[in-house]
C-alpha cells in the first residue's frame, strides 16, 4: 500500500511540473504572432523574440542600431516573430 502512495505521489508532481514554468508556478504568459512586413517598414525584435520564416524562399535583414536595438524586415517571402507576452 505504501509504494502505491509513492507512486502516486510520484506521477502527480510529474505531471503537475509539465504544467509549470519551471518555477513551480503556471505557465501565464501568452504568445502572439507579430507580421514581418517589407523593407519599407521595419519591426522591432524584443528579446526571447522567435523568428519564423513562412516561405522557404524566404530573405530577411536585420539592423542592429548603435542603441543595441535590433528591427527586422523582409527582402523575399514571407516571416513573422512569435512574441512572448504577459
Amino acid at each position: 500500500m505504501r509504494s502505491i502512495y509513492i507512486i502516486t505521489v510520484v506521477i502527480l508532481a510529474l505531471l503537475l511540473s509539465a504544467c509549470s514554468d519551471g518555477d513551480g508556478y503556471f505557465e501565464t504568459s501568452t504568445t502572439s504572432k507579430v507580421a514581418i512586413t517589407v523593407c519599407e517598414i521595419y519591426v522591432p525584435i524584443q528579446a526571447n523574440d522567435i523568428l519564423v520564416k513562412e516561405d522557404d524562399n524566404t530573405t530577411i535583414k536585420i539592423v542592429h542600431d548603435a542603441n543595441g536595438s535590433r528591427k527586422v524586415c523582409t527582402l523575399i517571402g514571407a516571416a513573422h516573430l512569435v512574441r512572448e507576452g504577459n
